[in-house]
């Protein structure tokens, strides 16, 4: 899914307007019901017996707000309608809606600046529709103090309408005090940039996203960088497997790391590895870790270094699909000087590797070794390994172009793991993931992702599609664990056991 510049958002609108031959009152129409089917559907709200408070702005965001405010009191709810006055100038589509919010004798009442704030009681829904998409300024201390006064009143629910009021959709900001603070936020037809980035989340709530009719072959003719991964993607992606394959079809990979008393991480890569569906694994270990990797996997087939605790020399079959490299592999001087002679034998080959954990703390201390990756390398760093990677950032907005650029000057793709797990690729284009829970947050969970990725690369999926795949399979293997034991009580092994299970969901 394409995630979409305000000004293509805006086009998007009056091509449906267009093509429909439809005014901006019935798109905005439309919006409004899809929001009130949304609140209908959802058993939270006890929609004839919780009142709804509404704060409109005087633009078409608020607009929507009164068209919502309009069909929840047909439907029987206890409405009142608080028009926030900010800027004294009014579109169009607001008055027509406020024109018939007083014909219909709803409670309406404006609140303008200096006065003295409502009394809202806090057993209510508060419906947000003061600013829509195109807000991009600051208020002033009046607003942002109603705004305060808003956020402390904890309401029953927030439900932000777009986007929540003083959020800007293209831009940092440097004063969050003039936000509405969501519990959800129903956003049309496409998800909006800041709903995936950390400084917002405590302000965006749960977002949801409604349809309201868009035409999809004027999207599809849309340019964009950013995208969100969503279901319709990866069955794009995923393989079918033929009837008479053999396992010389689904690749040889191989995972490079451990060290004493860190081969739990391999075997939760290989693990991984297999249950993701590579033909053929080898790992290579120091050979304190051959009888824990030959006992744990009778599939594997297992290669060890001449040290005992550590590598000293990356030896690999010539057979070799896709390489693993760096999980619990440990930064003795040795490794790191065995890792450097291993990405100058492998700089012009082309092999599929994807680079992790102890790899990445060697190349952060060896910046240079970043030029000797091989083209179209894959990098999974955490936030505090992206940092010893590539420097600081102010805000999320810098961390996204800081995450770009590297991409573009190595020729990498690079996976920055969180919440929304963001894939950043050589030309420049992110990808967000839809998948995942806070109950991954749990060690070895990244190990899991490197073995996935590792056996897609190895099935013979690009880099590009081994990364989207990988990222929204992980997650959603997690997803399923989370529902069948608890966030809190997730461990790595418990998403690799639901690995099948994702693949059960992927698979039309």
């Amino acid at each position: 899914m394409k995630i979409l510049s305000l000004n293509q958002i805006r086009r998007a609108d009056q091509y449906c307007i267009d093509y429909e031959s439809i005014s901006s009152i019935e798109l905005m129409d439309r919006a409004a019901k899809s929001c009130f089917n949304w609140i209908l559907k959802n058993r939270h709200f006890q929609v004839r017996k919780v009142p709804f408070i509404v704060l409109s702005g005087n633009g078409n965001n608020g607009g929507d707000g009164l068209s919502l405010a309009k069909m929840l009191y047909f439907y029987g709810a206890k409405v009142s309608i608080y028009i926030v006055n900010i800027s004294n100038h009014f579109s169009n589509e607001f008055l027509i809606n406020k024109d018939k919010v007083l014909r219909y004798g709803i409670p309406l009442q404006v609140l303008c600046e200096g006065e003295k704030f409502p009394l809202l009681d806090k057993e209510s829904y508060l419906i947000d529709a003061i600013f829509g998409i195109g807000f991009n300024r600051l208020i002033n201390q009046y607003w942002k103090s109603f705004f305060h006064y808003i956020n402390e009143k904890k309401f029953q629910s927030v439900l932000s309408i777009d986007i929540p009021s003083g959020l800007f959709m293209e831009k940092n900001h440097d004063d969050f005090t003039g936000i509405i603070k969501a519990t959800h936020t129903l956003t049309f037809q496409v998800p909006k940039l800041p709903f995936f980035l950390q400084d917002y989340a405590n302000y965006v709530g749960k977002w949801e996203i409604l349809n309201i009719g868009w035409k999809s072959d004027f999207l599809q003719k849309m340019h964009t960088k950013n995208f969100y991964i969503d279901d319709q993607c990866i069955y794009a992606i995923k393989k079918t497997r033929k009837k008479f394959s053999h396992k010389g079809n689904y690749g040889h990979g191989i995972i490079i790391g451990g060290n004493y008393g860190m081969m739990g991480s391999v075997i939760l890569a290989a693990k991984s590895s297999l249950r993701t569906g590579i033909g053929k694994l080898s790992v290579y270990v120091p050979s304190c870790g051959y009888e824990i990797i030959q006992n744990a996997f009778p599939e594997v087939i297992v290669k060890t270094d001449m040290k005992k605790h550590w590598i000293s020399n990356i030896v690999i079959p010539t057979d070799i699909n896709a390489i693993g490299i760096g999980i619990g592999m440990g930064k003795h001087p040795k490794t790191e000087y065995a890792f450097e002679s291993f990405l100058l034998k492998i700089k012009h080959k082309k092999i599929s590797m994807i680079v992790d954990a102890d790899a990445l703390n060697i190349l952060s201390n060896r910046l240079k070794l970043l030029n000797l990756l091989p083209k179209n390398t894959i990098i999974t760093p955490h936030p505090k390994e992206f940092y010893r990677l590539f420097g600081p950032w102010k805000n999320d907005y810098q961390k996204l172009d800081l995450l770009k650029r590297m991409s573009m000057k190595y020729k990498i793709f690079v996976i920055l793991k969180g919440a929304h797990s963001i894939i950043s690729t050589p030309c420049g284009n992110l990808y967000f993931n839809s998948t995942g829970n806070p109950g991954m947050s749990t060690a070895g969970s990244g190990d899991v992702l490197t073995g996935m990725i590792m056996s897609l690369l190895s099935q013979g999926y690009s880099p590009k599609k081994s990364c989207i795949m990988g990222v929204y399979l992980h997650g959603l293997a997690g997803d399923i664990a989370s529902k069948k034991l608890s966030e809190e009580s997730i461990i790595s092994s418990d998403i690799i056991d639901h690995i099948g299970a994702a693949y059960q969901e992927i698979t039309i």
